[in-house]
């Protein structure tokens, strides 16, 4: 793993180091194990296992992993099982994080999102932080992963969950781009019109204060001052956003990936919402990623 690139996201790491309990979910893959010796060397964490005990075993002794001082929780080889142990462990008080191991998304969050899991009354969400080589800082994203069509309530749910996290690790005063395909309202397209609504509420009542918060925008208006220049728009997120919020999952989700594969962004990403940070890991992520991702999480787990 590199630890020479992205230096705002090392950054993040460096400064997340403590003895937290994390729970490590069903971690039977080689990246999920892997990851659990980056997190120890980097001293982010304690990480507990949770998982069938002679499969870990074996995983572990293929990809170098010493088990010896790692804190096992045998579970029977069924990832929804293991999920719900994570949740009651939760409930005891004994894990301050979460991360998906080698299970399916739904393995995971159906425990963590269903009556009596970890929902809170806030609407659960997701947050990405890029590193982009061109970008001065980091570059919040919501919602890539969880929310397929929210509306404008929805979306200020996720906007203040979102904001809270920023100001947690330090980005105060965020400037939000709330984006669309265009700068201009228009009633055929319901994100336009998602986006006058935030706008307009947040300057009556902020939906976190300090935060400055317009749209829609453009991606092209949010990322270039230029741009928003030529085009006649007045902004003070124009070209500095700290987040940006999508329209929906499809546009999220085809942004995060284009960054990723195309701009060759790293990233790290945390579930909020929920009663405890959680990291959702998928199939494609780097190692660095997902301890990026760690880091993150406790950050927001530290009291």
């Amino acid at each position: 793993m590199s630890r020479l690139a992205y230096p705002r996201l090392q950054q993040l790491i460096a400064s997340a180091k403590n003895d937290l309990p994390l729970g490590v979910v069903y971690p039977l893959s080689a990246p999920s194990l892997e990851t659990v010796r980056e997190l120890l060397t980097y001293q982010l964490c304690t990480p507990i296992l949770l998982g069938p005990k002679q499969a870990l075993n074996k995983l572990a002794g293929e990809v170098g992993l010493d088990l010896q001082n790692i804190c096992l929780i045998d579970t029977p080889d069924d990832p929804v099982v293991a999920a719900k142990i994570a949740v009651e462990m939760v409930h005891q008080g004994k894990l301050a994080a979460l991360m998906k191991g080698s299970q399916h998304t739904e393995d995971l969050m159906g425990p963590v999102v269903e009556r009596g899991g970890l929902r809170t009354e806030r609407r659960t969400s997701h947050l990405f932080l890029f590193e982009l080589a061109n970008y001065p800082k980091l570059l919040g994203i919501s919602d890539c992963v969880v929310n397929i069509a929210p509306n404008a309530s929805q979306k200020q749910q996720i906007l203040l969950s979102s904001l809270e996290a920023l100001d947690r690790i330090g980005i105060n005063n965020a400037k939000v781009a709330i984006i669309a395909a265009t700068e201009v309202v228009n009633s055929a397209m319901p994100a336009t019109l998602d986006a006058k609504t935030i706008v307009d509420a947040h300057r009556i009542e902020p939906i976190f204060s300090g935060a400055v918060i317009e749209g829609p925008l453009g991606f092209d208006n949010a990322l270039s001052t230029l741009s928003a220049q030529t085009k006649g728009i007045e902004s003070i997120v124009a070209g500095e956003p700290d987040l940006l919020l999508v329209p929906d999952l499809q546009v999220g989700n085809i942004l995060y990936k284009a960054l990723i594969y195309m701009a060759g962004a790293e990233c790290a990403g945390v579930i909020l919402g929920t009663q405890v940070p959680i990291i959702l890991t998928s199939r494609a992520d780097s190692i660095f990623s997902r301890v990026a991702s760690t880091a993150l999480a406790m950050r927001l787990a530290i009291q």
